[in-house]
């Protein structure tokens, strides 16, 4: 059986208003996992029935797009959910992909295990609803925040955020999760 760490547990707890007191079912149903820099959680168009929670590291999600070129979408740090909207619709393949961009340990857990899980005890139902509704807000943000400010905007409110030092993120991934080049992203560090 998996032992969630401290830090884990704090954040799954952080999830909901009720205490969670009973640990062994979802352990009992998760896999501890190490990733080095560089590997793939998943990538695009693999079948993956698993939903991750960081424990330590950082990840990115990225698409490719029509001109082959990586897209980074979003970053996943450390307590924070690793999931895929499209894990609902039965054996859809991946639309995106999930990089480790440092050294990181997960928890992993199958998808059916986990609505089983929901399921029989209703507390974990609270902490999948409030996940989705955390990524959901963030993503609408994120797309508010593409129409409604500048590059440099958008860089000083991902710095204002904290949720992420962005001294942890390769600036070629940071400048195309702003939508510039490298050399714009450069520029725009110096100015801050």
């Amino acid at each position: 059986m998996t032992k969630f760490d401290l830090n884990t547990k704090d954040f799954l707890q952080s999830m909901t208003q009720t205490e969670i007191s009973e640990w062994g079912k979802i352990e009992e149903i998760t896999t501890h996992k190490k990733l080095k820099k560089g590997d793939f959680f998943f990538q695009h168009f693999d079948h993956c029935d698993e939903v991750a929670i960081v424990s330590s590291g950082l990840f990115r999600i990225f698409l490719i797009d029509q001109e082959g070129d990586e897209r980074t979408y979003s970053f996943i740090p450390e307590r924070s959910f690793i999931l895929d909207f499209f894990l609902t619709w039965g054996h859809s393949k991946r639309m995106v992909s999930v990089q480790a961009l440092e050294e990181s340990e997960i928890y992993t857990i199958k998808y059916k295990e986990f609505v089983r899980l929901m399921k029989h005890d209703p507390i974990w139902s609270e902490v999948y609803r409030e996940v989705l509704l955390r990524n959901y807000m963030f993503k609408t943000k994120r797309e508010i925040e593409f129409v409604q400010f500048n590059a440099k905007e958008r860089l000083q409110k991902f710095i204002d955020n904290e949720r992420i030092d962005v001294k942890r993120i390769p600036k070629s991934y940071l400048a195309s999760y702003l939508g510039i080049q490298p050399p714009s992203l450069s520029r725009l560090l110096r100015d801050i």
